[in-house]
């Protein structure tokens, strides 16, 4: 899963629990900007400490698996 389909999926629960960016951030203790950005899939520089505050918020959990070798960046790749 890369940033995008990360920040895809946030807004995605996000709205299916009536969240708003706002209410969702604050609950998080995140800017609304920050949100913004993780849900454009823009936030290249978030800490992983925030995006586990914020898939929390959202009953939301962060696996990590083997992946394949496709060429293809993912997060945390420089």
């Amino acid at each position: 899963m890369d940033l995008v389909q990360i920040g895809q999926t946030i807004l995605a629960h996000r709205k299916s629990t009536k969240l708003t960016q706002q209410k969702l951030a604050e609950k998080a203790h995140v800017s609304r900007y920050t949100l913004i950005k993780l849900e454009k899939g823009t936030a290249s520089d978030i800490q992983l400490k925030t995006l586990l505050a914020i898939l929390s918020e959202l009953n939301l959990t962060l696996d990590i698996k083997d992946r394949p070798i496709s060429g293809i960046p993912v997060l945390g790749d420089n």
